[in-house]
């Protein structure tokens, strides 16, 4: 990849694209793959979102000569078009949000990052961030955090690149911030922090030990928490309740966009702001009292100490 062409992103005028966002623009996949082939990225033909080919390992490794393209837009497999990530691509990574949640918390956490090439995905709700790093990270991702799913996509992956057409809601990937790709070095805290993601609850903070009965919380006092939850609206996905967070003063907007869940299945509480929250704090910024659900644990020799 030219890094001439990727460098720091800096402010642009409609006259001054990047040559990334003009082929983003492009009027067609066919037209748009030549351009992103011609800045040295990998590209394939996509059928949806999956490669139209019945192997593409090659491609994760060097880009197809462009006549490759002409011979694969003759036998009519240019519904979509695609970007192999990794090395192939000069070490593109990209970091795909499915929920504007998780591009929120990406931005607040990295905002030195989200300062590069965006592009809404087809959905409407999602964003893939772009970024060449100079050491690749592996692929990664977690699934199901209080703001949605957060992926890696590196080395032998591919992502779906404008102006294609999402297959189940009929819309087009467009670019959603017309800068440049950013360079990085590595992306070491970006993975650590999908794998705090991963792991329901921040690097940095105490995880519920679900085999100490000790340290369980009184499903009753989790009960009542949710219920709140609930009637205020949060949305529930899988054991997360989602929705703002309970400490609004601590956002720089009030937290207008959701950060925070609620696990019923650990009493624990996350926000990407203000990271794990016990049930205890939980329950006492809501007005609730653990000892009118019969306390803070289950065991009623804590109980009395909680209390």
């Amino acid at each position: 990849m030219n890094s001439s062409r990727f460098s720091d992103p800096l402010p642009l005028s409609s006259d001054n694209l990047p040559p990334i966002v003009q082929a983003a623009q492009s009027e067609d996949v066919l037209i748009a793959a030549r351009r992103y082939a011609a800045l040295g990225l990998s590209v394939l033909p996509l059928r949806g979102k999956r490669p139209a080919l019945r192997a593409w390992k090659a491609l994760q490794e060097r880009p197809a000569p462009p006549d490759m393209l002409d011979r694969w837009a003759r036998a009519g497999l240019f519904h979509n078009v695609g970007v192999a990530c990794g090395a192939a691509s000069g070490g593109l990574v990209v970091l795909d949000l499915d929920q504007r949640a998780a591009t929120l918390a990406f931005a607040a956490r990295f905002p030195h990052l989200a300062a590069t090439f965006t592009v809404t995905t087809g959905s409407g709700q999602g964003h893939h961030v772009y970024l060449v790093a100079e050491s690749l990270p592996p692929p990664c991702r977690a699934l199901d955090s209080p703001s949605g799913n957060v992926e890696l996509q590196s080395t032998g992956q591919q992502v779906v690149a404008p102006p294609s057409i999402h297959p189940k809601t009929g819309r087009p990937y467009t670019v959603a911030r017309p800068l440049d790709v950013r360079r990085v070095g590595d992306l070491d805290d970006v993975v650590a922090w999908i794998a705090g993601l991963h792991r329901e609850v921040p690097l940095d903070a105490p995880r519920p030990i679900r085999s100490d009965p000790a340290m369980s919380v009184n499903s009753d006092l989790v009960e009542a928490i949710a219920a709140h939850f609930r009637r205020a609206g949060y949305r529930s996905k899988g054991p997360w309740l989602n929705g703002p967070c309970i400490y609004p003063e601590r956002h720089a907007h009030h937290d207008h966009k959701p950060s925070f869940g609620f696990n019923t299945e650990t009493g624990y509480g996350n926000c990407f702001v203000c990271g794990s929250i016990l049930a205890k704090d939980v329950a006492r910024q809501l007005g609730i009292h653990p000892r009118a659900t019969g306390g803070l644990t289950p065991d009623r020799r804590r109980q009395n100490h909680d209390r």
